[in-house]
């Protein structure tokens, strides 16, 4: 009798440290090829998540985290024309989120919340936060056509870098925050 391990439902960005194929265990999804077109070959599905937890009237904790959805993100792998190139282009996506989750963490830290408002306050942030990124994510894949135009991919992967590397004093997913 052979073991498999599972892999889990969510994958933290700062928990992949080898992205591979072998993380895409969903089911070709038809809202996607609807969505993206019937040769599609590949989607990663992630998220920003967002929790917190009140100290005292004075502090809160607040925890950003880019996830990579497994059991939702998909592949034709092997079947794929450029699988390298296809799997930057994928990687890419879930660095987009890591980039959005490091920017709202960037926003939270210089961002005066009120005790009495704390959770509706950051709400409409996280909100905010996550409809640029929604944009940003269609913008990239209109940009390189789904990582077919390979100046497009090359240009998106150095400023993909940029961001990353800009934004590095925001790795770390949990924030502690002063209210007044």
């Amino acid at each position: 009798m052979a073991i498999h391990a599972q892999q889990p439902l969510l994958i933290e960005y700062a928990a992949v440290s080898k992205f591979h194929w072998g993380l895409f265990e969903g089911k070709i999804n038809p809202d996607h090829l609807a969505q993206m077109g019937q040769n599609t070959g590949a989607v990663t599905v992630s998220s920003i998540s967002i929790s917190t937890q009140q100290t005292s009237t004075k502090e809160a904790s607040v925890l950003i985290t880019a996830r990579f959805h497994t059991k939702e993100s998909w592949t034709r792998f092997p079947n794929l024309s450029q699988p390298t190139e296809a799997l930057n282009h994928e990687r890419r996506h879930l660095d987009i989120t890591e980039i959005y989750a490091r920017k709202l963490r960037q926003a939270v830290s210089k961002t005066r919340f009120s005790s009495k408002n704390f959770m509706k306050e950051l709400d409409r942030l996280f909100n905010d936060f996550v409809t640029h990124h929604r944009a940003e994510q269609v913008r990239y894949d209109h940009d390189t056509n789904h990582s077919t135009v390979a100046e497009q991919q090359r240009h998106w992967d150095k400023k993909i870098d940029q961001w990353l590397e800009e934004l590095s004093d925001f790795s770390a997913p949990e924030q502690k925050i002063g209210l007044y």
